[in-house]
């Protein structure tokens, strides 16, 4: 039998304003956790963070999959300007030219009018 309280999800850090704290959730239990924190910013009727508290809480009844209560975490996180980890962290520019890892130089011609 599934247990609800440890429905897993991909890992994800939040970090909050003080740039000191970060809170890591491994489960849906741990979402809902850092939602109703006293450290999530509050505002009134903050839609995002509504839906990802229902959501997550539909996760937990087993209605829906636990990945779309992280998506909507995800998404309430950066709507409430905090910063998600993995997901908004930096990552190099793809090269799609074999370039011998330098970049290709254009050079152009003057214009003349």
């Amino acid at each position: 039998m599934n247990d609800i309280g440890k429905r897993p999800i991909r890992e994800v850090a939040i970090g909050f304003p003080d740039f000191e704290h970060f809170s890591t959730a491994t489960t849906v239990t741990g979402l809902m956790g850092i939602l109703m924190s006293n450290r999530w910013p509050k505002r009134a009727n903050d839609t995002a963070w509504q839906h990802a508290l229902a959501t997550c809480t539909r996760s937990l009844q087993l209605e829906i999959d636990s990945s779309k209560a992280r998506a909507a975490f995800v998404e309430a996180a950066r709507q409430a300007g905090l910063k998600v980890l993995p997901d908004d962290e930096w990552k190099p520019n793809r090269r799609t030219a074999r370039t011998n890892g330098l970049l290709p130089i254009r050079w152009r011609q003057p214009q003349v009018r």
